[in-house]
């Protein structure tokens, strides 16, 4: 009982950040949930959790997002998936998160203190957003990052900026459950479990919704580049 109550947290903890931010949720939510679930069960879980979250957002700013920028960063995201696997097994682990992490934080801190430098809408910008959101994502399971920097910088509404990255990893959370399916990951535990934090989800991406209309857009911003900050830091700090 207790864990199901610490648990329900960390979900409403972080769908309440994502309904606001439009990521982050598991940054919030795995620290706290791999003290008391596996691996095995909390990955495909977020994995879940995460697509009925996203399904929430995009619902809410539906006519704000411009599937055009989304669809470049897709495919190449989708294009260096294997990279980001190969170097997940041929590089070390811990010098790579630490460069990972490390650039992630200076960047943030320089566009938090103001710098931005748009860049235009082309498939030649946004092609290698997404194939270094997707070697992230293979060799991290990190794919956000590249592709809020890149929103941030181009000084994106935050109403475009969250229905885009609900697209983004909606159409990821598709491809990776039905990996899942296939690989059989998605057992009935995983599922049972997932099922019994579906209220607290609901609840948390409706108040974090609420809370992101509040929100002036400067606000907005320096809320996302101090969370990718956030997620930086953590790389750094489980490396050192």
């Amino acid at each position: 009982m207790n864990s199901l109550i610490w648990g329900g947290a960390a979900i409403f903890a972080g769908s309440l950040v994502q309904g606001c931010a439009g990521f982050a949720f598991s940054l919030v939510a795995a620290p706290f949930l791999l003290f008391f679930l596996s691996q095995q069960v909390v990955i495909p879980m977020l994995v879940l959790v995460s697509m009925g979250l996203n399904v929430m957002v995009l619902k809410d700013c539906w006519s704000s997002l411009d599937f055009r920028k989304v669809l470049p960063i897709l495919a190449g995201g989708v294009i260096t998936l294997p990279l980001g696997i190969w170097i997940l097994t041929a590089l070390d682990p811990r010098a790579f998160r630490l460069f990972v992490g490390t650039f992630i934080v200076l960047v943030a801190m320089v566009m938090l203190s103001g710098w931005r430098k748009p860049l235009p809408y082309s498939i030649w910008a946004l092609g290698p957003i997404g194939m270094v959101s997707g070697i992230l994502n293979g060799s991290l399971s990190m794919s956000g990052p590249p592709v809020v920097l890149f929103l941030t910088n181009q000084g994106t509404g935050k109403d475009e900026f969250r229905a885009n990255l609900a697209a983004y990893f909606m159409s990821l959370n598709v491809a990776t459950i039905s990996l899942y399916a296939f690989k059989g990951v998605l057992t009935a535990q995983v599922l049972a479990i997932t099922g019994a934090y579906v209220p607290v989800l609901l609840v948390g991406t409706w108040l974090g919704i609420k809370v992101s209309r509040l929100l002036p857009e400067e606000v907005f911003r320096k809320i996302t580049l101090s969370l990718i900050i956030m997620t930086g830091a953590v790389l750094i700090g489980s490396n050192l």
